[in-house]
């Protein structure tokens, strides 16, 4: 047999192994989750005040001895396929209850897409109530369609509802998921509704473009905050479908809701699209972005409203957010989780100007001409990434589409030094067409050194809903009109060497439906027109993009260099293995602290944490070799310390009992990946099996 025969059998080999691991493991979790305690739900089907009655699956712990807090999830997915769930929260002592909602899978009635959550949620705790197991305190859990639908039973003011922790979701239907900027969602919707069988919704959607309380408002919590009395975890993502969503949910909640409601939510959000990943679109963001926090604050925040347990739910900091940055450069600014009593954040409105020659800049602009395109509905402008649910989501590179005719481009110059953005981004246009109606879209970029322009976030205005988004306002061809285009938020450092940069066009498609630059309805066009459109940007039509600066903070001295890093410098593949170190601040200022594992990733700034405290982290050796692992520090002023550590060398060579490791290390990661939804994994079980 030759070198490549051999070769050829042991890599088969090898993939033998991993394929036998993976069916084990994968029994090993269903055994334990089907079995676990021989926790098995039983179905009622409840009635709501309609007669109709929804499938309905308690899930009761072994040894319940008096009445306790509940925890109810609502989901149009099926709820035997959330049956794990609901046996982990059994299993760590609370009721679980899972329903599926009106005219989906085993219940009653029709799928109305949200517009009975208002009603069939308030009933369902009312049931719940009522069961001797119950002590009358129910939470709510779930993200997604699971997270919208709690919004809108908040709104109801139910008595029995304690607190909610939504995730990806949003409290207004029509602003952030179906008409956002008043054009239609087009993929979003349409793909959403018809992997749910419910695309029969589609007319009543599209008749109902205008907002209107008519048909809306069970949708919708913004003439209801005051309703809402309950606080809630509110998480969502910079590049989520539902990114401005959660935003909202959260501020109304903690500035407009009722007496039970008013400043006790948290806000959590991350570098993430709708998975909650950090390997989110072109990006791969550091570890630190993996935020695990989520299922303590969770656990506490029951613990506290359903159960009357210690208050370390209100203790914490009412914002936790992720500061985005360069994720190629390890020195960079940024890719670190901060914390603030408020949102938006203190900032400055900085006001950066278009000008003619393509270049964005805080100088105001001079007499310039405008700039004019073609945009053509039959080709628009492909979408490339953004705030998706279907589509790819996330950052990617924009430059394939903008070296188009129809698109066009401001760049600033190269920074010299680091630059945030944290808070709402607008864009004000001064704009014209020579049709009555049209889009104009605008996206932000991170121009990274090697030429890639990295999307940010993104916005749209249909212009017949530019000062409202319950009429139409048809614009008269050649006049010129401001408008404002919201493009979300997000909280984000461009890093010296970088560049700003602004695309201004009118479409995006798929993303939003393509407009066809006439007066009719959506998809009550049976002709087009192509735009002339126009974008003025001199003295007297200042048109730019609108950014948050943070407010600065005094800088003082900078941390000490981080102690030398102690912990495993053997290891094995695939195995995780624990570091710690720690460091010291002059003027007594809490710390972040930077680990480098030399494998071509980082943990990202972890922090911040106490001048002096010691620091722990975990990190999994993927690859065989030697690494050389270091660690610096920083203050909350981004003050570095004046170099890294000294370096603790590390040996990772291949496991001589693969299955024990890979498994161990896999359970690890199943914990920190599904921390909201699972809990925690029995440390018995894991415990049991791996020592």
């Amino acid at each position: 047999m030759n070198y490549n025969e051999g070769k050829s059998r042991l890599i088969n080999y090898e993939k033998g192994k991993i394929r036998k691991l993976v069916v084990l493991l994968f029994i090993i979790t269903c055994t334990f989750v089907m079995f676990s305690g021989c926790i098995q739900p039983t179905e009622y089907m409840v009635e709501m005040r309609d007669g109709i009655h929804l499938a309905t699956d308690v899930y009761l712990p072994k040894n319940l001895n008096s009445a306790h807090g509940a925890i109810l999830i609502r989901t149009p997915y099926n709820k035997n396929e959330a049956s794990a769930i609901g046996i982990n929260i059994a299993s760590d002592g609370w009721p679980a209850v899972i329903q599926d909602m009106r005219g989906r899978f085993s219940s009653e009635g029709i799928d109305t897409v949200f517009r009975n959550a208002h009603t069939d949620g308030p009933d369902t705790l009312a049931w719940i109530a009522q069961q001797s197991w119950s002590n009358g305190k129910i939470a709510t859990f779930g993200g997604s369609a699971l997270g919208i639908n709690q919004y809108y039973m908040a709104g109801a003011n139910p008595s029995n509802l304690a607190c909610q922790y939504i995730s990806v979701a949003t409290p207004n239907l029509y602003k952030h998921a179906v008409y956002q900027g008043g054009e239609f969602r087009k993929y979003l919707v349409e793909e959403w509704l018809g992997g749910q069988g419910s695309l029969f919704i589609l007319p009543e959607l599209w008749v109902n473009e205008n907002y209107s309380l008519d048909f809306w408002t069970n949708t919708s919590l913004e003439d209801n905050w005051e309703s809402v009395n309950v606080p809630a975890i509110h998480l969502g993502g910079w590049y989520d479908c539902f990114e401005q969503g959660i935003i909202d949910g959260f501020m109304g909640y903690q500035y407009l809701g009722g007496p039970s409601s008013l400043g006790k939510s948290k806000l959590i959000m991350g570098p993430w699209s709708h998975g909650l990943n950090r390997h989110v679109g072109e990006l791969v963001y550091p570890e630190n972005a993996d935020y695990t926090t989520a299922g303590e604050m969770f656990v506490e925040m029951i613990n506290q409203y359903c159960l009357d347990g210690p208050k370390d739910f209100d203790n914490r900091p009412a914002v936790s957010y992720y500061v985005m940055g360069d994720v190629d450069d390890i020195d960079a600014p940024g890719n670190e989780w901060r914390t603030a009593d408020d949102w938006p954040i203190p900032h400055t409105k900085l006001e950066c100007y278009f000008h003619d020659n393509g270049v964005l800049s805080t100088s105001y602009p001079g007499e310039y001409s405008p700039l004019s395109y073609l945009y053509d509905p039959t080709d628009p402008v492909p979408t490339l990434g953004g705030q998706n649910l279907v589509l790819p989501k996330g950052p990617y590179d924009q430059r394939p589409v903008e070296d188009r005719n129809d698109v066009l481009v401001f760049t600033s110059d190269i920074l010299q030094e680091p630059f945030e953005a944290t808070g709402p981004i607008n864009a004000r246009l001064y704009v014209s067409s020579d049709c009555f109606d049209t889009d104009f879209t605008v996206k932000l970029t991170d121009v990274y050194p090697d030429g890639r322009s990295m999307l940010i976030t993104d916005g749209i205005i249909r212009m017949r809903n530019r000062n409202g988004f319950d009429h139409w306002e048809f614009m008269q061809p050649g006049e010129i009109y401001e408008v404002i285009v919201d493009l979300w938020s997000t909280s984000y450092i461009w890093n010296t060497g970088h560049r700003v940069r602004v695309d201004v066009s009118s479409s995006n498609y798929p993303r939003f439906l393509n407009n066809p630059n006439t007066q009719d309805p959506i998809y009550g066009n049976t002709t087009y027109n192509v735009a002339q459109n126009i974008l003025y940007m001199d003295s007297e039509h200042p048109s730019c993009i609108i950014l948050p600066v943070p407010n600065q903070i005094m800088q003082n001295n900078p941390p000490v260099t981080p102690a030398l890093p102690e912990g495993n410098n053997l290891c094995l593949k695939q195995e995780t293995c624990s570091y710690r170190t720690f460091t010291n601040d002059p003027d007594g200022d809490s710390v972040y602290i930077l680990f480098d594992w030399d494998d071509g990733t980082s943990s990202g700034w972890m922090g911040p944490f106490e001048s002096g405290e010691n620091v722990n982290l975990e990190h999994t050796w993927l690859q065989e070799g030697e690494y050389n692992v270091r660690v610096k520090a920083k203050d909350l002023t981004g003050l570095q310390s004046l170099g890294w550590s000294e370096i603790l060398e590390i040996k990772v060579t291949q496991s001589t009992a693969p299955s024990k490791t890979i498994l161990k290390t896999t359970i690890q990661r199943l914990k920190d990946k599904f921390p909201i939804l699972a809990f925690k994994m029995d440390d018995s079980f894991c415990s049991s099996n791996l020592q």
